[in-house]
């Protein structure tokens, strides 16, 4: 399996703070089935900065890391950037990541209680520049449960979500669990990643959400879910199913 969203660089965010930590998490997500996965700090959220070079400077020392200990994982690099009005002009100058550094996709994390108002703007700007945003857990936004036709309107646009598996399996509560069925079943989301940033609660594990959709979703659309993971992962085009709710 591919992760696309996770937080193990130590020291880069509120993931790990230590090797021996990140380390643990790397062994979780191999045994879960992970194989690859995009590591994604923090950036520009006004506590976490993270630029491109740091970033890659990290993947490439834990991956150093992850060899010597023998551990059959490759880490990616990318970033989760918080939305903000000169966003897409920090992505094109090469200030902040996009998914594997390769200017194709774009982990855009909103804030949990509103939309920004120049949000739309952003997000066009972005499509015009070749870029396609990738909405990060949107079952945790507050606007997009009571409105979920914007976030309909945006994959109509061009752009795709992508789930928390934990939210999925169960694990971050009720609410969470509904509005992540609700999501699926309307076509919604067209990724799974973990999000994860320790080895006791927020894990990386992707296994348990992939057998909870199953429960809701057939087996072809669990396929769809994995083969946009390694869409991310390639840099080309995902399946994106007509989403199911008006706008």
């Amino acid at each position: 399996m591919i992760d696309i969203h996770c937080h193990i660089l130590p020291g880069l965010d509120d993931g790990p703070q230590s090797e021996t930590e990140a380390i643990k998490m790397a062994r979780i997500a191999v045994e879960d089935g992970i194989t690859q996965m995009i590591a994604t700090p923090h950036s520009h959220d006004g506590i976490y900065v993270n630029n491109a070079e740091q970033v890659l400077q990290a993947v490439e020392a834990f991956q150093a890391i992850l060899d010597r200990e023998g551990i059959p994982l490759r880490v990616h690099p990318g970033a989760e950037v918080h939305m903000h009005a000169n966003m897409v002009e920090h992505l094109l100058s090469d200030t902040l990541l996009t998914m594997c550094n390769a200017r194709r996709y774009v982990l855009l994390e909103l804030p949990v209680l509103h939309l920004p108002l120049f949000t739309d703007e952003v997000l066009a700007n972005l499509h015009a520049s070749g870029m396609t945003p990738i909405i990060a857990h949107p079952e945790r936004n507050q606007v997009l449960r009571r409105k979920p036709d914007r976030l309909a309107r945006w994959i109509r646009q061009g752009a795709v979500a992508q789930l928390t598996a934990s939210s999925l399996a169960g694990k971050m509560g009720k609410s969470a669990r509904k509005w992540a069925e609700f999501m699926v079943r309307h076509r919604l989301v067209q990724l799974i990643a973990s999000d994860g940033h320790d080895s006791l609660i927020r894990k990386l594990e992707l296994n348990a959400a992939y057998q909870s959709l199953l429960q809701i979703a057939p087996a072809d659309v669990v396929q769809t879910y994995r083969r946009n993971a390694e869409a991310v992962l390639q840099g080309v085009t995902c399946s994106v199913p007509e989403p199911l709710y008006d706008c």
